[in-house]
């Protein structure tokens, strides 16, 4: 576990001719609630961020952000301090700046943590310095230049991992043994970072989701892990596990369906097709043995197998090679007749390839027009939520849209509404959700068309070589009419040259079907093993259920509906067991519903924020892992009522073993009738309940100035 102690800025303002001018805060933490209280305004935010800064957790502040450039500007470039005399605003520009946090695990070990926020040295990326931390191994009280310190990396490869890595070692600090997860990349740990967006709350974006600020690192189901690992559930290995089974399958049907993709290539190119393939990937090797190619047999015109093929055309060419070569007056008679069946062949053949061209050109074009197609609605679609986007962030007001700005004369926006006419106009998130559906109708369309023209093309060659081969058969046959009847056939040498060369060619494709045809039998052999590991593994333990019912039963009872949670009943809340929103509350008809609902969006906003309360605390009372840590930012959101809040000040204040850090306003107005207030958020009152010092320790910032101040 961690519990924060001490957390001092300091900053050097510039123009400072030695250190002993120094601005910034010192703030000291205890065990159980901490509040730091203050106006808008007054440095709340700053303060936040420092503790999130010092702990390595500044992405948590604002998505993709690193180091301090997810800061304030007050932490470095530039601060205000209000003069104790005159009152007045003062502004400073930064120097050098730092901050330290002191923290202690539950062994009793304290350390201090030391990061630069200005160290005055830059270049391109930012600062240089503000990459790694220095770890004391004392309080910053006890700092010398004997203190034992350490230099760690931050946002540095395997910072996790390596014993260089600052998350590394707060990890160790805490006393987590961070699990092996499955990410894009292949393995790696369950990241400190994705765990601290259970345990840290922020004002802007935390409250829209349940640990909303989790930044991505490719890990699949993240917020589930961390749930896992928060509870010390089972199913946390088990999941792992599970993991590289999806994505070994994953990898076998790929691979089976490009071996089959290769088997459909090679039918197409004989103008064939495949028989009895099972359509997905299979343990079952013995249904392989009765996949066939099957080929047209021009001859006798009719479908058998490449291998019955083959060893017809095989037999006949050994035949034929024991039999001498023809003259030509042998064969004048037969050439005679087999020009005219060319003659016919040809002619029909002519028909059936100006069909498939004009079919396959047709395509071509479809593909090429709905591609185009999708480019415009692509585009439309970006338009639209762009328009959305600005209408959102409008601050217009929008009664004026139907008002003549000059003599505030009602007018109609719809000309043909004034004209009698009514047509249907669709909403913005209308036309979003029809345009995408168009796209990926679109989409579909074009992938469907893409497969079957890469088919044709190669159906297109087959063609292209039997007109090929007719066209030579005949130009043979005319020459030889005319030539001599002593001289040897040319006719009777090409079939024999033609019948080596099929017999051939239908070697190697035989040779390459078998080559399919095995690498589909050591897939389906790679699968019946998979299959087996997939039966063995356990779903969820006993143990993980009994976890979980007892962990439903406090986020119920204990936390939301003692908070005032009143968009449903208890018996329509649940804590989801399985997929979707697996370990996450949800609506429910009733236990065995198959149908779960997201709370969000059957609760009012501000049930919701009494959710994330409930949960946040819940994960912290009954979570065997949880580092003891929660940190709430401005917890009063949306027209929360003051007597909930006093309700969460007062369970907050009951977890005596752990730590909970609140950053809220002094007053502020929390619920309006009419423009009139009509509920209030007064600090003191919401605590009037609970003794300083005894249930709760509380930090004040000045009511004028900011919380940065001259330190003595």
């Amino acid at each position: 576990m961690i519990k924060l102690r001490r957390l001092r800025l300091v900053i050097l303002p510039a123009g400072t001719i030695d250190n002993t001018e120094k601005y910034g805060f010192d703030i000291p933490f205890y065990s159980g609630l901490n509040i730091i209280a203050g106006q808008n305004s007054r440095g709340k935010s700053t303060i936040g961020s420092s503790i999130y800064y010092a702990l390595g957790m500044e992405e948590l502040l604002e998505l993709g952000a690193m180091n301090e450039k997810a800061l304030g500007k007050a932490l470095k470039t530039e601060f205000e301090t209000t003069d104790p005399v005159t009152g007045d605003i003062i502004a400073h520009r930064v120097s050098r700046s730092r901050i330290a946090l002191e923290i202690e695990n539950d062994r009793g070990e304290i350390a201090t943590i030391v990061r630069l926020i200005n160290s005055g040295e830059f270049d391109k990326s930012g600062d240089l310095r503000t990459k790694k931390a220095r770890v004391f191994r004392s309080s910053i009280a006890d700092i010398t230049n004997e203190t034992e310190v350490q230099a760690l990396f931050i946002r540095n490869y395997n910072n996790n991992t390596d014993e260089y890595g600052f998350y590394h070692w707060l990890a160790e600090f805490i006393g987590l043994d961070l699990p092996e997860v499955v990410n894009s990349k292949g393995r790696s740990p369950l990241y400190l970072q994705s765990i601290f967006s259970a345990l840290l709350i922020e004002q802007t974006k935390g409250w829209s989701e349940f640990l909303a600020t989790m930044p991505f690192y490719g890990i699949n189901r993240a917020k589930e892990k961390v749930i896992e690992f928060l509870l010390n559930l089972k199913e946390l290995a088990i999941s792992t596990e599970r993991d590289d089974i999806e994505r070994e399958e994953t990898r076998l049907t790929k691979k089976w369906e490009q071996t089959v993709a290769r088997l459909d290539g090679l039918a197409a190119e004989l103008n064939g097709h495949v028989r009895e393939l099972p359509e997905n990937v299979t343990p079952d090797q013995d249904s392989l043995k009765i996949v066939a190619l099957m080929v047209r047999d021009e001859e006798e015109q009719r479908e058998r197998t490449l291998k019955s093929l083959l060893g017809k055309q095989e037999t006949k060419l050994s035949e034929l090679m024991q039999l001498p070569v023809k003259k030509v007056g042998e064969n004048k008679e037969h050439i005679r007749e087999k020009l005219e069946i060319l003659y016919g062949q040809q002619i029909d053949f002519m028909k059936q390839y100006e069909e498939f061209d004009t079919t396959l050109n047709l395509q071509k074009s479809q593909h090429e027009n709905i591609t185009k197609h999708l480019g415009n609605v692509s585009r439309e679609l970006v338009a639209q939520k762009g328009i959305k986007n600005v209408i959102e962030e409008s601050k217009l007001i929008t009664d004026v849209f139907d008002q003549c700005p000059t003599c505030h004369q009602t007018v109609s926006d719809d000309l043909m509404k004034a004209e009698g006419v009514t047509i249907e106009k669709y909403t913005l998130d209308q036309n979003i959700s029809y345009l995408s559906g168009q796209q990926g109708m679109m989409k579909s369309s074009i992938n469907s068309l893409r497969t079957i023209i890469d088919e044709k093309e190669l159906m297109r060659k087959y063609y292209l070589n039997k007109q090929r081969k007719l066209e030579e058969e005949i130009k043979v046959i005319l020459r030889e009419l005319i030539e001599d009847d002593r001289d040897y056939s040319d006719v009777d040498s090409l079939n024999r040259v033609r019948l080596e060369k099929e017999v051939n060619d239908l070697r190697y494709a035989e040779m390459r079907f078998d080559r399919y045809i095995l690498g589909l039998g050591e897939i389906a052999a790679e699968y019946q093993v998979l299959l087996i590991k997939k039966g063995k593994l356990e779903t969820r333990v006993a143990e993980d259920r009994k976890t979980l019912t007892d962990f439903e039963s406090i986020f119920k009872n204990q936390y939301l509906f003692p908070m005032g949670y009143d968009s449903n009943q208890a018996y329509n809340i649940f804590i989801q067991l399985n997929e979707p929103f697996k370990y996450f509350p949800v609506f429910k008809f009733n236990s065995e519903s198959e149908l779960p609902q997201s709370i969000k969006t059957n609760s009012s906003a501000s049930d919701f924020v009494r959710t994330m309360w409930a949960y946040s605390l819940s994960l912290l009372v009954a979570g065997k892992n949880h580092p003891g840590l929660l940190l709430l930012d401005e917890p009063g959101q949306h027209s929360i009522r003051s007597q909930n809040l006093q309700t969460l000040f007062e369970k907050a204040a009951a977890i005596k073993n752990r730590q909970v850090i609140i950053l809220t306003s002094v007053q502020k107005v929390l619920i309006t009738e009419n423009d009139k207030p009509i509920d209030k958020l007064d600090l003191d009152a919401l605590l009037s309940k609970l003794i300083v010092n005894e249930d709760y320790h509380i930090f004040r910032l000045p009511n004028d100035g900011k919380s940065i101040v001259r330190l003595s």
